[in-house]
């Protein structure tokens, strides 16, 4: 029994994670090449299931994005992406030996929530990466894209 579970789980266990998304582009070529020949709304999806918008975000009418239960539970803690980034924000201009381990965590959870794919830290403020640069002049900033797909 005990080598029937093993193999089932050898075999699932790549196969659940050949289904897994690639990370999204991390240079402007790479974007590039994934957006090309696609519109406005294929491309403001693409960006909403490969940024991981879709782990916190839903596409709901009304013009703004609703929320997935892990979403409701990170906007109720003050976790959401507007105030994610405005107490990343804050942390980046503090030296590292006064942050304290909630300014650590936010850092962790900016990295991990997917926002370092077009924001950095650097210089003690939070700008775009650029690939984040390259999407806002394209005008697929995150506040585009909900507008796109709503």
């Amino acid at each position: 029994m005990k080598a029937v579970l093993m193999a089932s789980v050898l075999f699932v266990a790549p196969v659940a994670c050949s289904g897994q998304k690639d990370s999204p582009p991390a240079t402007v070529a790479e974007l590039g090449k994934v957006t090309a020949a696609k519109d406005a709304h294929q491309i403001a999806t693409f960006i909403f299931d490969n940024y991981g918008c879709n782990n916190c975000h839903t596409i709901s009418s009304g013009g703004k994005f609703g929320y997935t239960p892990a979403g409701l539970q990170l906007k109720d803690k003050s976790d959401g992406c507007i105030a994610l980034l405005t107490a990343v924000s804050r942390i980046a201009t503090m030296p590292e030996s006064n942050r304290t381990s909630e300014h650590k965590e936010k850092l962790a959870h900016f990295k991990d929530y997917g926002c370092t794919a077009c924001h950095r830290i650097s210089l003690g403020n939070v700008d775009l990466t650029e690939v984040g640069a390259k999407l806002r002049v394209m005008h697929f900033s995150c506040p585009d894209v909900e507008k796109v797909l709503n």
